[in-house]
Formats: C-alpha cells, structure tokens, sequence
C-alpha cells in the first residue's frame, strides 16, 4: 500500500482538531462535559430559537436564466456583464419594501428553455413535466450566483446570510426563474446579530433613516 505524505493544511487540521470526536452527537456529548452547560437553559434557548416566526416571499421572473459570466475589468474595476440591467429587472419586479437582514432559506427553481429542435415529442412532454432535467449548461453554481447578487440592496442585505440555499434546473416551453425566500423575524442569537449590525451595508442603511422593525429595513 502507497502511502502519501500529508499536505500542510492536513497536519495543520490534525494538530488543531484531531483530538476530537468524529460524529455531532459524540461532540454535543464532548461540550457538555468540557463547557459545564446548564442544559435546562439550552433547551429554553432551543425552544426560543426554533419558535421564531418566518415569512415567506415568492418571485416569479418572466426571463430566460442564465448565469453570471467572469467578472471583466473596466476602468479600474472588476464588472459583470449584463449584472445591472438584470438587478433593474428586479427592482422593477420585487413588490417587497424591505432589506432582509436575517437568515434566510433561499431555493431557486430555474426553467431553462426546452431544446425543442432537439428532442422528440415524447422527451419534449416528460421535460415539461420534470422528468427529464437540464444536464448540461448553465452550471448551477453561476446560475445561484446571478440571482443571489442581483437581491442584495434590494431585499437582502447581504447574500452571505442565506443558510441553507437550493437550486434546481428544470426544462420548460416557457422558461422563467423563481425564488422563493423565507426569513426569521428575528435573529437566532446574539452573535449573528452583532456580526450582521456591526457591517457598513447594515449601518449605511440605519444612518439614511430608513426604519429598521424585526430583522428588516422597511423602505
């Protein structure tokens, strides 16, 4: 058996965290013991946390998806092509007067156009019904990426506080893209707060006068 030498970021992790347990819940059992927790008052702080209200937005956009280039550089700055006429189209579409500011669930549903030149009248109907799904171009990745950024400023205050977030490729004679969002009301903890209000988008906001009530900024 070959045996291959370790990287440096692998002896790094070892060092750093290779006392640990493998499984949660060996290293839930692990923090019980090491931080002394008064687990009558985590479970209060669970039942708060898991009893936070969340609302829900639903967009439909009558585009053709498509993903987000590599951004070009351009009078000394890096650009997307086609990112700002594609963010007017949301402003314009997006009814919701408000900044998120708290986590949100993010899930994309992506209609990409049927390839109907290409596929027979069988394959052309199970497409449409979502049997046979998109394999191929535009990756996943860049299609989240552009419809994530072209929300932020205009109901999110920052894509980084989407968790979890999906997407999903569908075949359709009528391509469109929809989002649907749902955030808390409120913030999960202290830390998550702090780290949210402490950033300059955050504080650009409160410092304009727009009114801030329950995670959002009301416009």
């Amino acid at each position: 058996m070959i045996h291959m030498k370790e990287s440096q970021k692998e002896l790094e992790y070892r060092e750093k965290y290779g006392f640990l347990p493998d499984t949660r819940e060996e290293l839930l059992l692990y923090l019980e013991k090491t931080l002394k927790l008064d687990m009558d008052k985590i479970a209060a702080e669970e039942e708060r946390i898991n009893s936070i209200p969340w609302n829900r937005i639903h967009i439909e956009a009558m585009v053709v998806p498509h993903g987000s280039p590599r951004p070009r550089l351009g009078g000394g700055h890096f650009y997307v092509k086609g990112a700002a006429e594609t963010k007017r189209y949301f402003k314009r579409i997006v009814t919701e007067n408000r900044i998120i500011c708290t986590r949100t669930n993010y899930f994309l549903t992506l209609f990409m156009p049927t390839p109907v030149s290409q596929m027979n009248k069988t394959e052309i109907y199970l497409a449409e019904k979502g049997v046979i799904m998109p394999t191929s171009t535009s990756d996943w990745d860049n299609l989240a990426k552009t419809y994530t950024d072209c929300l932020q400023g205009i109901l999110l205050l920052n894509d980084n506080q989407i968790n979890p977030g999906g997407v999903v490729k569908y075949f359709s004679i009528r391509p469109r893209v929809e989002i649907d969002i749902a955030y808390q009301e409120s913030f999960d903890s202290r830390y998550n707060e702090r780290k949210v209000t402490n950033t300059k988008g955050f504080n650009e906001l409160l410092n304009s006068g727009k009114i801030y009530d329950k995670g959002v900024f009301l416009l």
